[in-house]
């Protein structure tokens, strides 16, 4: 008997349309969910990347540095201030010290809006007249660059060179003006509280012996002592200062040429120094201590004579006044409401910003010779 034929199914690729319909909003739901999802990982990443940002650039930026009453600067305030500074002195070929302009350029802030929030009572302003003339003399050519030129030709070199300054210092000119308006208020805060610093004072007439660590202080002290007891006066106590300055001295070549003699010096002038040196009896040699500006080296004070009144040299008067106005100034901190911060994790913040990379600090003139210098 014949079986039955009984068809087979046929394999079909054809996709069930209604399966399709049913399954669709499911697709497009799965779709809209990963997509949702990259969007929220994009939008996570970039919040990690800005608020990341906002943590290291902006936020520290931003705080407080220094107030003086009302007004406040915040750290990035101090980093422009710091940035003027450095490019100012690259652009006149001085060199900057990172080690201490930080410190400097904090101190000047408080300084200097001290001295602006009390120059009204104390009836000192700058006018901007003088601020023009300050910056015209600046940037005018030198007399021997002036030599055989116009005035129209001198007046524009003058206004292209403060051009580039204002271009290589990336400073507006606004801004650059009320610097130099404060720097200029401070000038004449000096003469105005210099006056009270006296031309005639007492002084002695100082000199100085600089040792290296491995020098022999005992035989240095003999020497001194058999060359200074037979002196009679102050002639006699120079000739022996410098017999023993030129054999034994290891200090600046021009102070040792002139027997270690620093000229007269009056109190106040060097307070680091002169409780070293300033109650000396001429003839007599002072105790060594650390020399500030030659790691491990000794330095010796001695004094040829002393005089209880004589007239200031200029330079020296001009050093006085500049402690009285630090003086006034620390004076007045007192009574003004200022807060600054300074620590190493600003200053390291700092030096990160300003991307300085010497560890070196640049060495300290000698303070002695800048004042016979008259610097």
């Amino acid at each position: 008997m014949p079986q039955e034929y009984i068809p087979k199914p046929r394999a079909s690729n054809h996709i069930d349309r209604r399966r399709v319909v049913a399954q669709g909003p499911i697709l497009q739901k799965r779709h809209r969910l990963l997509v949702s999802v990259l969007g929220l990982s994009v939008l996570l990443i970039a919040a990690i990347f800005v608020v990341g940002y906002i943590v290291i650039f902006v936020v520290p930026n931003r705080e407080l540095a220094v107030r003086v009453g009302d007004v406040e600067y915040n750290r990035g305030d101090l980093v422009e201030l710091i940035r003027i500074k450095q490019t100012s002195a690259q652009f006149t070929g001085e060199t900057f010290n990172a080690s201490s302009g930080v410190f400097e350029t904090l101190q000047r802030i408080v300084e200097n809006e001290i001295i602006l929030q009390s120059a009204p009572s104390e009836g000192i302003t700058v006018l901007d007249e003088e601020v023009d003339n300050q910056i015209e003399s600046t940037m005018r050519p030198s007399d021997m660059l002036s030599a055989g030129k116009s005035e129209e030709q001198i007046t524009r070199e003058t206004e292209e060179k403060y051009l580039s300054y204002l271009n290589t210092i990336q400073i507006d000119e606004e801004t650059h003006r009320a610097l130099i308006k404060r720097t200029l208020l401070r000038e004449k805060f000096r003469h105005y509280i210099g006056d009270s610093v006296p031309s005639v004072a007492e002084q002695v007439h100082l000199y100085r012996l600089v040792i290296p660590p491995a020098s022999e202080i005992d035989i240095i002290m003999i020497k001194f002592q058999d060359a200074v007891k037979r002196a009679t006066g102050p002639e006699d106590l120079r000739g022996a200062y410098f017999r023993i300055v030129r054999e034994f001295s290891v200090d600046l070549p021009e102070t040792v040429r002139r027997g270690g003699d620093l000229g007269w010096i009056a109190k106040g002038v060097l307070p680091e120094y002169e409780f070293q040196f300033f109650d000396l009896n001429p003839g007599e040699l002072s105790q060594p201590m650390p020399d500030p500006e030659r790691q491990g080296h000794l330095v010796f004070f001695m004094v040829a004579e002393r005089a209880p009144a004589k007239e200031l040299a200029p330079a020296v008067r001009d050093k006085l006044k500049t402690k009285a106005l630090q003086d006034w100034v620390n004076d007045q901190r007192q009574k003004h409401d200022v807060y600054a911060v300074f620590n190493s994790e600003v200053y390291a913040w700092i030096i990160q910003q300003l991307k300085l990379t010497s560890t070196q600090p640049t060495p300290t003139p000698d303070p002695l010779q800048s004042i016979l210098s008259g610097g």
